[in-house]
């Protein structure tokens, strides 16, 4: 009678389970909006990557160097490429098409009034000062429904109007968001709407708009602006800046409530805060 010994059955290696978890790893990451569904535009933009692995799979079979053998090696490979590879598409590697999505405006000396609308149905995290330009959008680098941005311009003379607005058929290049940076030199006006992150601190604003829900960030300033809130936001606002709410609010102790809302201790003119009917905001200081 003939006896196979252990480890030699026919079949594909267990080892190979690695490589085939990677895979369906990444399936899961898309599916739970994880990792935006452009992934799988990047895989096939590396496929000379692919095609090499398979090539060295097939010619590393029944070989060996010294006591090692290369197709034990063969599943680690892949299981490492596939990890570059999903590492090179969340961190938006110039290799990757899913990269070339950014949107960038003209010099920041382009205009020194700007009003700028940005209303998408997910994140929204909004900074300054990092792209130097006068404004640069991006996509959020992760699964869901929003498509990469456009910008429609109206310029005259030093006022320029921007609406940043979702390319109307994405295909595959959809995100979580957009990723928003103003550039401190103009005065902005912005009406922005979203799952918001938005740190203001440093710009200066003759208007602000805000729809949806999240977190705002505001700083100092010399004269009444005013700010409309509709939705549900946590607003935080610089210690000594006067501020007046108008509609229901959470202030900070302190304040003195009047039928109209609440003012902040500090006189003067500074942030008119304005809440829609039906939304919420609470009011921090930072």
């Amino acid at each position: 009678m003939t006896h196979v010994a252990a480890g030699s059955r026919r079949g594909i290696p267990k080892a190979w389970l690695l490589p085939l978890l990677a895979v369906v790893s990444i399936l899961v990451a898309v599916y739970f909006d994880l990792v935006s569904r452009s992934i799988a535009i990047d895989f096939l933009a590396w496929w000379p990557v692919w095609v090499l692995l398979l090539l060295a799979t097939i010619l590393a079979r029944g070989r060996r160097w010294r006591r090692v053998r290369l197709s034990g090696l063969m599943p680690i490979l892949w299981v490492a490429a596939l990890g570059i590879f999903a590492l090179g598409h969340v961190l938006g590697w110039q290799l990757m098409p899913s990269a070339s999505n950014r949107l960038i405006g003209p010099s920041p000396d382009a205009g020194s009034n700007v009003a700028l609308s940005a209303h998408i149905d997910g994140v929204l995290d909004v900074g300054s000062g990092e792209s130097g330009f006068l404004y640069a959008v991006e996509p959020v680098r992760r699964g869901g429904d929003v498509g990469t941005p456009e910008a429609v311009e109206q310029v005259q003379g030093t006022n320029i109007a921007v609406r940043l607005e979702s390319v109307e058929d994405p295909g595959l290049y959809t995100f979580a968001g957009w990723a928003l940076d103003l550039h401190d030199a103009p005065t902005w006006n912005l009406s922005l709407g979203g799952e918001m992150e938005a740190n203001l601190a440093g710009l200066r604003l003759s208007g602000l708009q805000v729809n949806g829900e999240g977190k705002v960030s505001l700083g100092s300033v010399s004269e009444s602006v005013v700010v409309n809130v509709s939705g549900h936001f946590d607003i935080t606002v610089q210690q000594g800046v006067p501020v007046r709410v108008i509609g229901d609010a959470t202030v900070p102790e302190g304040w003195l409530e009047n039928a109209q809302g609440a003012t902040s201790p500090t006189p003067g003119d500074g942030w008119v805060i304005s809440v829609g009917e039906g939304s919420s905001l609470t009011v921090g200081e930072g």
